[in-house]
């Protein structure tokens, strides 16, 4: 017994050792694992730290939508709107709660939208808040587009009393020679046409200017851009616009997006045009079109303009319906007093 003793004590003692290393690997495992997790905290909290700030924008968004349903929704369509079509659409826009709509993208041709104008103001209808879409020039000659003739799109819009117009600015267009056409000149013409709608049209005319090739503008000659933001910008208060549209093709990924719309934004605010509109529309292409429009809006947009169901030109476009929703999703609850989001 006394042997077996002698025997059995070196063995507690290994036993004791053993659980001595155990109980400092295990301190050591929690020690790292504390700094392992420590380190992940970190992460999350620095990189959605952002978009925590980015959902509170959305969610205190007061949206500015100007419905396109009337004019997006015939471009995708395979075949055209009827009279009757457009006069069921905007039935619907007046359903839904929105004020402002685009009645018609005119040209040289007698378009259904010329009948539907025409029908509208037989019967009196209030237009204040339809716009029309016009080009700032109609002709380009030897690479500089044309002060004369007055864009057709302008002189319709006195035609059928359209009160307001969006005017269409390209700042890419392979047609022009921006070295013998610069920003500048652009800008000039912008502010004739400007001048235009408001002596002819109507001395209150809503005003919007769409870049319709910003992203591309953006991409390649980004002071062409900020040249236009900057003139509008800076126009004397009595004289400025209701504010700027952004489109984008669904070529370009969000953060160039959402970039591109706060250097713009904040362009705007650096000139003391707070009030200014900028309204985002973005097509489909890659299947990223509604998280495009939300970090638009999350960077400094203050609107949309598109249509209330996503068919529209190309391949559709991130419609106002679905955009509205995930608004609501995420709290805001201003879209819910401003339009009907119940129909």
């Amino acid at each position: 017994m006394a042997l077996f003793q002698v025997m059995s004590t070196p063995k507690k003692s290994h036993q004791h050792s053993q659980e001595y290393e155990e109980d400092r690997k295990g301190k050591k495992h929690d020690l790292l694992h504390k700094i392992c997790l420590d380190l992940f905290t970190a992460d999350v909290e620095k990189y959605t730290t952002l978009g925590n700030e980015k959902i509170e924008t959305l969610k205190n968004l007061d949206l500015f939508v100007l419905d396109n349903s009337i004019r997006e929704t015939t471009v995708g369509s395979l075949r055209g709107h009827t009279l009757d079509d457009k006069r069921a659409i905007l039935k619907e826009i007046k359903k839904c709660g929105f004020k402002h709509y685009v009645i018609e993208s005119f040209n040289n041709e007698t378009r259904v939208g010329d009948m539907l104008l025409e029908t509208l103001n037989d019967d009196n209808e209030d237009l204040s808040g339809a716009f029309a879409f016009s080009e700032t020039w109609d002709v380009v000659k030897k690479e500089i587009p044309q002060e004369e003739p007055i864009p057709v799109g302008m002189r319709k819009c006195k035609q059928f009393g359209v009160p307001n117009v969006i005017i269409e600015v390209d700042l890419a267009y392979y047609k022009v020679n921006y070295e013998k056409f610069d920003a500048a000149d652009v800008c000039k013409m912008v502010q004739k046409r400007i001048e235009w709608m408001r002596e002819n049209v109507s001395k209150d005319s809503l005003i919007l200017v769409n870049l319709r090739d910003m992203s591309e503008a953006m991409a390649q000659h980004p002071e062409r851009v900020w040249k236009v933001v900057n003139f509008l910008s800076t126009l004397s208060p009595g004289d400025r616009i209701m504010g700027i549209l952004l489109e984008d093709l669904g070529k370009y990924d969000k953060d160039h997006l959402g970039g591109w719309t706060k250097a713009i934004r904040n362009e705007m605010m650096r000139c003391g045009w707070e009030e200014g509109q900028l309204l985002v529309h973005v097509h489909e292409q890659w299947g990223l079109m509604q998280g495009n429009v939300l970090e638009m809006l999350a960077m400094g947009g203050t609107g949309i303009w598109s249509g209330v169901c996503t068919e529209g030109a190309a391949m559709g476009h991130a419609d106002s319906c679905t955009t509205i929703i995930n608004l609501i999703r995420l709290g805001n609850t201003k879209v819910l007093k401003s339009m009907n989001c119940k129909y």
